[in-house]
Order: structure tokens, then C-alpha cells, then sequence
């Protein structure tokens, strides 16, 4: 397997904090990782460095792959090390498509995962600026979608029973529905239901609901919630749940991008399926 790198952006400005937007379609955080991280891919993923190369490995791979780029598939188990770089982590619509686009522009290097954007140093200038000017929620994900291949040719049909469940999750995020309750819900069996939701999302349906109430819990942070009272108002039984699964997921503790003691700046909608967002700024 090849080892690839490619040249950064090189950084104009010192990093005094870091950037995380929330969306009910997408994430993305931008800022330095601190050490090696273990993830267990709930959405698909593009990682871009700005500046140091990263080291990747996906799961029963054994070959470290050194490059800027790297997009991981949902279900993906991986290992990255940044390097204490500055990165820019973009957690994508978790249907595919964004995923099925980006795949279109990269190479491939693992079962599902993918390397080397084709304009890489396009994607790191607009982070680099991304970094350095803060913009608004509706104008980064616009700058998101202008950066992201649109090809319409790659879309593929959904199933409206599965997209039906999704919408039960998120509009009851604080309750364990049963697999019975959801399948009967879309007159499904369960394992039909179990079946159809992987294939379409790539995971189970406990480990969505989980990835969902991450974010629901992250929203609930930046509208001024302690991380207690976020994490268990979307559905967790206490905080230490919370941060099992948040680096179960992630691979870093919560602290690193909700707690004050770093500085840094998240933009969230002021309701969790809305579309206005609002900003918290950490550490003041």
C-alpha cells in the first residue's frame, strides 16, 4: 500500500482557539488534536490537515497511510494521529451523499476509505481562512458546498421507511424506542428494519441514536446547558455515559472541544432542528 503526503498550507496566524459548527446535516470542528485517536465512525468523515501531514490506519489495515486528506466511510474503525496539527474535521450527511462525492475526487487506499482530495490545497486555503475570519454558520456551509463535488449523477434513493425512523429518533432523542416500536412504526419487521438502516447509514440504529444525541447534547451545551444537564436532557443516564461515548466516537474527551477551559467557539441552532444558530464561546 502506498504512503502518500502531500505540502500544507502554511499557517499565518497563531491558533488561540477552536471552531466547531453544528448542523442537523453536518459537523465541523476545526482546531488541533492533541494526541492519537482511536474512532469508531458513527457518520461518514473527511479529515483535511492544514499544516502537518496525519498518519491514518483503518481497521485490519496494518499499513500506516501519511497524508493531508482522508475520508472515512460510517461504520469505519480507524486510528489518525494529526500530530498536534491543525485540522479540519468534517462530519458529513449521514445518508452518503456528501460521502458518495467526495469519494468521486479521491483515491481510494482501503475498503471505504479514501485519500488525497483532488483540489486539496483549495480545501486547505478555505480552512486556513475558515480559521482565521470565523464566519457565519450559513456562510461556511455554503463555502462547504462549493468546495464539495455536487454530482447529482451519484445520488441514490433512500428508503422513506428508514428516513421516517430517522426523524422518530430525533424528534424523541430522549427515548429508548424499541426496535419493535420503530419497526411497527413503518410496518417493518425488525430484522427488515435492522437490515434496511445499516444498509442506508452504514450503522446500527442504537449506535445513530447514539451519534445523535451527541450532537443534540453539544447544541444543548452552546445554548448555555452544563454538560451534565445537555448530555442527560438528550437521552444519556449521566455524564459519564456521555463521555464514554463521545470517545468511543470521537476520540478525545468532551472537554477538548465543549468544556471552558479551552478556548474556542461553537455555533449552533438555537433549537436543535432549527436553522438559526447562535454562538458560545468557551474560556470567554
Amino acid at each position: 500500500m502506498p504512503v502518500l503526503s502531500q505540502k500544507g498550507v502554511l499557517m499565518d496566524a497563531p491558533l488561540s482557539g477552536s471552531l466547531l459548527y453544528l448542523w442537523d446535516r453536518r459537523t465541523f470542528f476545526l482546531g488541533v488534536l492533541p494526541e492519537p485517536r482511536q474512532v469508531s465512525q458513527a457518520a461518514p468523515m473527511l479529515a483535511v490537515s492544514l499544516d502537518r501531514p496525519m498518519r491514518v490506519q483503518a481497521e485490519n489495515c496494518g499499513v500506516d497511510i501519511v497524508c493531508h486528506s482522508v475520508l472515512f466511510r460510517s461504520g469505519q474503525q480507524v486510528c489518525t494521529d494529526s500530530a498536534n496539527g491543525v485540522v479540519a474535521l468534517c462530519y458529513l450527511d449521514p445518508f452518503g451523499q456528501d460521502y458518495a462525492n467526495l469519494a468521486t475526487v479521491m483515491t481510494e487506499v482501503q475498503d471505504g476509505m479514501y485519500v488525497c482530495l483532488q483540489e486539496e490545497q483549495s480545501f486547505q486555503g478555505a480552512f486556513a481562512d475558515v480559521l482565521r475570519e470565523t464566519p457565519t454558520p450559513e456562510a461556511l456551509y455554503a463555502l462547504l458546498d462549493q468546495l464539495f463535488p455536487q454530482d447529482t449523477a451519484n445520488q441514490s434513493p433512500v428508503d422513506q421507511r428508514v428516513e421516517q425512523v430517522v426523524r422518530r429518533i430525533k424528534s424523541s432523542v430522549a427515548d429508548n424506542l424499541s426496535l419493535t416500536e420503530l419497526a411497527g412504526e413503518v410496518d417493518l419487521s425488525v430484522p427488515r428494519l435492522v437490515e434496511l438502516f445499516k444498509k442506508h447509514l452504514g450503522v446500527p440504529i442504537r449506535r445513530y441514536r447514539q451519534w445523535h444525541r451527541l450532537y443534540v447534547t453539544a447544541v444543548g451545551v452552546a445554548q448555555g446547558n452544563s454538560l451534565t444537564e445537555a448530555s442527560i436532557a438528550a437521552g444519556f443516564t449521566d455524564s459519564s455515559h456521555f463521555s464514554n461515548t463521545f470517545r468511543t466516537m470521537l476520540g478525545m474527551k468532551p472537554s477538548t472541544v465543549l468544556s471552558h477551559r479551552h478556548r474556542g467557539c461553537i455555533f449552533a441552532p438555537a433549537q436543535p432542528m432549527g436553522h438559526r444558530h447562535e454562538q458560545y464561546r468557551a474560556g470567554g
